[in-house]
């Protein structure tokens, strides 16, 4: 599917009430302000991956998606804020036992489920992406609108991602 296809495919699974897998009462945010993905963008040092950046301005401000839907840009709920969590992460001191951080381009995007969420690397022009499990993390042979391509045909299961899995776990690849 193009940009343009996986987008409007998200926006009428919103306008259908399906925002999220998870079943929930609670409303779709306004979409996001230019100056708060710009100000993402500043902090992070990378552009925002064109379909993630058009689905925060055009759609909603995060509580989108797949699983409970994407983080909030600046402010949100008790799941946080992508960017508070990504410049938290970056200056939180390690222990020894810790798994290493995640460098600077690569944000906490989604929480699945308890002690595992999806990552995006912003340093990638699609965004590729990463799964972050119980501290462990794994670099994923899918970029953004993969992935969103795979939960739109609902075949973002454990098992899909296990299959994703790259043998290279460095955050740095060939793009």
């Amino acid at each position: 599917m193009t940009d343009d296809e996986l987008f409007e495919a998200v926006r009428a699974r919103v306008r259908a009430g399906r925002p999220t897998d998870e079943p929930s009462a609670v409303t779709v945010p306004e979409p996001a302000s230019l100056s708060a993905v710009e100000e993402v963008e500043r902090v992070v040092g990378y552009p925002m991956p064109p379909l993630v950046r058009r689905l925060y301005l055009e759609i909603a401000d995060g509580g989108i998606g797949p699983f409970r839907g994407f983080y909030p840009l600046l402010d949100g709920p008790e799941s946080g804020a992508m960017l508070v969590g990504y410049v938290e992460f970056l200056t939180y001191e390690l222990a020894p036992t810790d798994p290493p951080p995640t460098p600077a381009g690569v944000l906490s995007f989604c929480f699945e489920h308890e002690m595992s969420g999806m990552l995006l690397d912003f340093r990638h022009p699609e965004g590729q992406m990463w799964l972050w499990d119980q501290g462990d993390r794994h670099k994923l042979d899918l970029t953004f609108p993969q992935w969103l391509e795979a939960w739109l045909g609902e075949r973002l299961t454990d098992q899909f991602l296990e299959s994703r899995k790259l043998q290279d776990e460095s955050w740095v690849g060939d793009w």
